[in-house]
């Protein structure tokens, strides 16, 4: 993908003045907030639909501005969701060797764009600690303009030797320095905050679980033109290692049905020359699907399934859950934040497909308790896991 010759020259990108607003009774101070993600809505990923729910909400009360990457057929700039966005012209890799996981992009505009909106801003909010380094750390203390991030990613262990080493070592080096840096630092779990954050933060820190948008995955009426035949177990993931998808592979050899995973990714090729060699009952779906699609298939399976190695948050298990569905997933990282063992969903160690294939087949031999364990995940997604929870963590995190 090449990068665009256009610059950012319309300064009325940045018009907002603070005023007073009044929420919940309590009078604050409306902010010019600066959001930084590689990429950024049409672009599909659990970082970008947080911040895309995060920033439309935030934008009702405040005046926001997302930086990320153009990407083909996407405008310079433009207004959605009461959001102003920029995009720094990009390329973008596909292909790379581990440790590192495409795709990344590389905008060589993206200091001087970051100098174009920095001096407007009264913070700057990073996503991605390891996309944003010490030139941030250096931008927002020449500006005078405070740093916070988000940490969507906790700190790698349990993946492989490779990938735990340069990840922990980055997050010894520059990670703690960012991290150091920032005013205020979110979590999407208490997990994450826990292992990621330096022992020598004094910043502010809180937790900002994900949302989930209850109105498209919901418990829906199954129709003759069911997007797959029952029963079947599904998985939504993306095709990287840390999902552990090889160990659920293994696991449909026992699974007492069909095993579905949507996603794609850079290990789509030899996920499935590792299905056929082990003839597993397994079909994969790497075609890019709609949101709508997407929930069909949730509120037609029979039980959800996720085997991660390693896994922040999940924010597909929210998504089955709103959907009325139990879940099966691993004792890994933020998981047990939203999977309640025996009251929603089971959990099993990491990299043991028999224990997996087990507790997915008692779901599948026992409708009754499937039910009760769909009916409670919802409840939870309703009153726990909702956009606007996540978006009043970020308002009372900047408070003075």
């Amino acid at each position: 993908m090449e990068p665009t010759n256009e610059n950012i020259t319309n300064k009325q990108f940045f018009p907002c003045q603070p005023s007073r607003f009044k929420s919940n009774s309590t009078v604050t101070i409306s902010m010019r907030i600066l959001m930084l993600n590689p990429f950024f809505s049409p672009y599909q990923g659990g970082t970008e639909k947080h911040v895309l729910e995060v920033g439309k909400r935030l934008s009702k009360n405040h005046d926001v501005t997302v930086l990320t990457a153009k990407l083909p057929n996407t405008p310079k700039k433009e207004d959605l969701h009461g959001m102003h966005l920029v995009r720094s012209n990009a390329w973008v890799l596909e292909d790379l060797p581990q440790p590192l996981v495409p795709p990344i992009p590389i905008m060589p505009d993206h200091a001087k764009d970051l100098a174009k909106l920095l001096p407007h801003m009264d913070l700057v909010h990073a996503h991605n600690r390891f996309f944003y380094g010490l030139d941030l750390v250096a931008a927002s203390k020449k500006y005078g303009v405070p740093l916070y991030l988000t940490l969507h990613n906790a700190r790698t262990t349990g993946i492989d030797v490779a990938t735990d080493f340069w990840g922990q070592a980055f997050d010894d080096t520059i990670g703690s320095t960012v991290m150091n840096a920032c005013t205020g630092i979110l979590g999407v779990s208490q997990n994450t905050l826990d292992i990621t954050l330096p022992k020598k933060f004094h910043g502010k820190k809180a937790v900002a679980y994900n949302g989930v948008d209850a109105h498209v995955f919901k418990p829906r009426k199954q129709t003759p033109n069911a997007p797959h035949e029952k029963p079947f177990v599904l998985c939504v993931a993306r095709l990287v290692k840390q999902k552990g998808l090889k160990y659920l592979i293994d696991a449909s050899l026992e699974i007492n049905a069909d095993t579905v995973i949507i996603g794609r990714g850079p290990l789509e090729k030899t996920l499935k020359k590792y299905a056929k060699k082990k003839k597993a009952p397994v079909t994969f779906i790497t075609d890019e699907l709609s949101e709508d699609v997407i929930a069909q298939y949730y509120a037609a399976c029979d039980v959800f399934v996720l085997p991660s190695l390693w896994e922040p948050f999940g924010m597909v298990l929210l998504e089955a859950m709103a959907s009325g569905k139990p879940v099966v997933s691993t004792t890994t990282g933020g998981i047990p934040e939203v999977v309640d063992q025996n009251q929603n969903g089971f959990l099993v160690p990491p990299k043991n497909p028999k224990l997996l294939a087990q507790k997915t087949n008692e779901l599948l031999a026992d409708p009754k308790t499937s039910k009760k364990f769909g009916r409670n995940g919802r409840k939870k997604v309703l009153k726990q896991f909702n956009w606007d929870n996540t978006t009043k963590a970020y308002e009372k995190i900047y408070l003075p």
